[in-house]
């Protein structure tokens, strides 16, 4: 009689045994909190007056440039008046890392002459989802071949029968946003504004 290993994931993720999916629970306000704290942040004075200095040693002139024309579009910000209007979810996935969650972030914030200012940030926010060092061997045990070509992904949000996973941000870059009107749909979209299409 085989004995199946036991399976080990952090807290707020369980394996589905029905369709060998990866489950994750995320609590929505907590991840709405997290992204509103880390914009006010970023969006604070001394955080851009920071990250301008040290984009200047880093990145090509051309990319730098970019960087300063779009911190002049939100000059004299006021973080404390950022709302945070549409988050959307582009992609989740889980490798023998973590989990990532990628959101595009749509907000308004104003600056100190009484200008709103329409802004969209991707973010990447992460998890460890795995217990301990030997998970990702019972793991394979318990996957098979889908071990090694890609895990599954179900995302659950605010199951309250379930604990929810720690996200921590790892990654996040600024835009200029716009909305588009659909008449067919008769709604507005967001979306974000590219290096390319900000000289247009």
């Amino acid at each position: 009689m085989s004995i199946k290993k036991h399976i080990n994931l952090n807290q707020g993720c369980f394996l589905n045994p029905a369709n060998k999916q990866i489950v994750v629970n995320l609590a929505s306000e907590d991840i709405l909190n997290l992204i509103t704290q880390e914009l006010k942040t970023r969006y604070s004075p001394e955080t851009q007056k920071n990250l301008l200095e040290e984009s200047s040693k880093l990145l090509p002139n051309f990319v730098f440039q970019e960087l300063l024309q779009r911190q002049q579009q939100v000059v004299d910000i006021n973080p404390d008046s950022l709302i945070v209007v549409n988050c959307q979810i582009v992609e989740a996935e889980v490798d023998d890392l973590g989990f990532d969650l990628n959101v595009e972030v749509y907000f308004v914030v104003g600056d100190t002459k009484g200008q709103n200012h329409f802004r969209a940030n991707q973010i990447v926010l992460w998890s460890n989802i795995w217990g301990d060092e030997e998970q990702p061997f019972d793991l394979e045990d318990e996957l098979g071949e889908q071990f090694w070509t890609s895990y599954q992904i179900q995302l659950l949000f605010d199951e309250k029968d379930q604990e929810t996973i720690e996200l921590e941000l790892s990654q996040i870059d600024d835009y200029a946003a716009k909305l588009e009107f659909s008449p067919s749909l008769k709604i507005f979209s967001p979306s974000i504004v590219s290096f390319i299409n900000n000289d247009l």
